[in-house]
């Protein structure tokens, strides 16, 4: 017998319940124990209570913490994943603390004293607020955007016609031709959508600024794919070049989908550039390792570390959300770092090494 069935995604949705029912029980008792004989309801009671929603707590973070690196995240649902993290993060702090505080004020003092007993349980109150925070964003990323939540599959359901050469998992297909206008969309609230055509060169030249190299050094042109659609190359031996947006970006989720199958060396998906020693990345070698950092300064500051297949197109995404990092390839979440908020700043792509990499599509969504 499986510890997870098939219908769930991760063990969170099936334990995340017992902490909420057990503190909030416990402030419920902690209350009634006022009005209670003792020999019905005392302090130990409580403090069982208390120990044990500490306890389910600690535990129900960290499979929330596996389960948030476990579900691809749209982009509508990222500041909600952000906000709930925290608030968990400072829930489990708190109960742990509160349950520890109230047992040593009982092994001080068993008189029981009314007032340090009234204001501890008043001081329940701000975890039972925490509480409600953190359960409701984590309700509102599973029943407002259906995090985690499988789609049943029907038979012979319609599939909706694409509307790009890209499927979402990055790889390409045989999608609009190359009769098709050269594009760089940006919407009124500053999301932007870079569909490489013919034209790409120039769409480079006018949205990008180069901190690094330039498009001669990097041979920078629109080529055709086999499907008939455009991608921008850039080839050569000794690369070295690096281009970032002309406007700059707080809390951003960026979406590549590239190709260094034919590349010997590392690719760096960047956000938050203020210039060519200050940045944060997600970096792809051509050995399929993943790295999630900072250069500060000049400096490099790996914040987690992992590996993935690159031997094929891959759909990357890069989320830079306050003090979370977050770096997926093909839906799956590859590396999740933390680190102090940066600074609103550019964001584009840093080359180094030997052979082609290939642009098809780049997007960005501002959170």
């Amino acid at each position: 017998m499986e510890l997870i069935p098939e219908w769930a995604p991760n063990i969170h949705p099936m334990i995340v319940h017992f902490p909420i029912a057990l503190f909030m029980l416990a402030i419920i008792m902690d209350v009634a124990g006022y009005f209670l004989p003792d020999s019905w309801w005392d302090e130990k009671k409580n403090l069982i209570l208390y120990g044990i929603s500490g306890i389910a707590g600690i535990g129900t973070y960290f499979s929330g913490k596996e389960a948030a690196d476990s579900v691809f995240i749209e982009a509508e649902a990222q500041n909600l994943l952000t906000e709930h993290a925290d608030f968990a993060e400072y829930t489990v702090w708190f109960i742990g603390l509160y349950a520890l505080l109230r047992i040593g004020i009982f092994v001080w003092d068993k008189s029981d004293i009314k007032p340090v007993r009234v204001g501890m349980t008043l001081l329940s109150f701000a975890g039972a607020v925490l509480l409600f925070q953190t359960s409701d964003r984590g309700a509102q990323m599973v029943y407002q955007y259906g995090v985690g939540v499988q789609k049943a599959e029907i038979e012979n359901a319609t599939k909706d016609t694409p509307v790009s050469d890209h499927n979402e998992t990055g790889e390409v297909s045989g999608g609009s031709s190359a009769e098709s206008a050269g594009t760089f969309i940006e919407t009124e609230n500053g999301n932007w959508e870079w569909e490489i055509e013919e034209n790409a060169v120039s769409d480079l030249k006018n949205n990008f600024h180069w901190l690094e190299g330039s498009l001669e050094g990097l041979n920078a042109e629109a080529v055709k794919t086999t499907s008939g659609s455009y991608a921008l190359s850039f080839s050569g031996n000794d690369l070295n070049g690096f281009f970032t947006s002309h406007e700059s970006y707080n809390k951003v989720q960026v979406d590549y989908y590239i190709d260094i199958s034919a590349f010997d060396g590392n690719v760096m998906l960047t956000n938050n550039v203020i210039d060519e020693s200050n940045f944060d990345f997600v970096s792809i070698a051509s050995d399929g390792t993943v790295q999630q950092g900072r250069i500060a300064n000049g400096e490099e500051e790996i914040f987690e570390e992992g590996t993935t297949d690159v031997s094929k197109s891959m759909f990357v995404r890069v989320v830079g959300n306050g003090t979370h990092f977050r770096g997926y390839v093909d839906k799956e979440m590859i590396v999740h770092g933390h680190g102090d908020a940066p600074k609103a700043g550019g964001v584009g792509l840093k080359v180094s090494g030997s052979g082609t990499v290939v642009l098809e599509k780049m997007s960005l969504t501002k959170l």
